[in-house]
């Protein structure tokens, strides 16, 4: 058995009959002249051309670089060292599809090691070229890569539209995390994103007994209830969220959209939205959260006009802000006003049915029927649509 000293000597000895890999310690030690002289001893090594590349981009001359790379395509497309080398050059130079492709190529061969195939698959992930990153996560799986794979897939099945083998990926990796808070919470959300409220309200019942102070958990669950109508449960979750992290915005919105559902909370409620308004000053929801909880417990709109005119000020651009200010201004009679806020929330939104059928009575209102006529047809359009899912 070689003794240090030895083993120093020997490999000094290989390192010296390799120029490649002279200038592979030089470049790793980062003395990138010295590299540079070695690798360009060497013209017709498709391996000395391919380190070039790394060399010249680190000494910031692209056009050398680009140069090496051509050669050490052309020289030894199909060597193993060679494919990793560019690919590591083209992560270098930003060149990310290169990057993948080489990086593919390497994964597919003899000499890859364990981690090639995942590396490939997240290039590809990164570009977005969805069957090159599925191809190369399966492969990473078979290599055991686990949770990372899974992920890549469950995005190339959410990219390309494939609900059930996201899911079974979703799933896939909870099995794998059973007490990884993150990766039940975004089962629970896909599954409502998908539409598939009772499997949702299944799944998060028995997440949110295993993780009992998870904001996220608690907030799905609560939508899923809302998606089921079950307003009183979902009540008591989105105050169960707010409770446990009362910087969370969606709470507090499910409570504004459904508190007239919720008569008997509205005094806790009212609570929890004042408070939210005076420690948030920049989320246009606070005070329109805090004027529709007015409302529920019977304020006047002299109350809640500042509100939404608050609202509005921080964020022209959310539909429901126009839309509740319409409602406020048909109350009061000043028709012109409402449609124009009507209007406004229909230009933000124009997918969204209920502003149309409001904007169709108060151009009745108006005198306008024409106008009234087509928007009742646009309302009765929209409410033929399927119904998208949630989060």
């Amino acid at each position: 058995m070689l003794n240090v000293a030895a083993s120093f000597y020997l490999n000094m000895y290989l390192l010296a009959v390799d120029p490649i890999a002279v200038a592979q310690a030089a470049f790793d030690a980062g003395h990138l002249a010295e590299a540079r002289v070695h690798l360009e001893s060497a013209p017709n090594d498709a391996r000395a051309a391919a380190l070039l590349a790394r060399v010249y981009t680190q000494l910031k001359i692209p056009q050398l670089a680009a140069d090496a790379a051509r050669r050490a395509e052309r020289l030894g497309s199909t060597i193993p060292t060679v494919q990793h080398t560019l690919a590591l050059h083209y992560a270098q130079s930003n060149q990310r599809k290169l990057a993948a492709l080489w990086e593919g190529r390497f994964a597919q061969s003899k000499d890859a090691d364990a981690a090639a195939p995942l590396r490939a698959a997240l290039l590809y992930q990164e570009v977005g070229q969805w069957p090159q990153a599925e191809t190369f996560a399966r492969l990473a799986l078979k290599n055991n890569a686990g949770a990372d794979a899974h992920r890549i897939l469950i995005q190339a099945f959410n990219a390309t539209g494939r609900a059930n083998e996201a899911i079974a990926e979703h799933r896939a990796l909870v099995a794998l995390l059973p007490y990884d808070e993150p990766s039940h919470a975004e089962l629970g959300q896909a599954l409502l994103r998908f539409g598939r409220f009772n499997e949702a309200s299944a799944f998060l019942e028995d997440a949110v007994t295993k993780f009992d102070k998870s904001p996220q958990i608690e907030l799905a669950l609560g939508v899923a209830y809302y998606t089921q109508r079950r307003f009183a449960d979902a009540g008591t979750h989105f105050l169960r969220v707010i409770q446990l992290d009362p910087t969370v915005p969606q709470p507090y919105i499910f409570l504004a959209r459904m508190i007239e559902q919720l008569p008997d909370r509205v005094p806790e409620i009212l609570g929890v939205a004042k408070a939210w308004l005076q420690s948030e000053h920049q989320n246009g929801y606070a005070p329109f959260v805090y004027a529709r909880v007015l409302q529920a417990a019977g304020e006047p709109d002299e109350q809640t006009k500042p509100l939404l005119l608050e609202a509005l000020r921080r964020d022209p651009a959310t539909w429901e802000f126009s839309f509740e200010l319409g409602n406020l201004l048909e109350r009061q009679r000043d028709f012109n006003a409402a449609a124009r806020a009507y209007e406004q929330a229909i230009a933000n939104a124009p997918n969204s049915p209920e502003p149309h059928y409001r904007l169709s009575r108060v151009y009745d209102r108006l005198g306008q029927s024409v106008k009234a006529q087509r928007e009742r047809a646009v309302h009765k359009q929209l409410l033929a649509q399927p119904k998208a899912g949630m989060l």
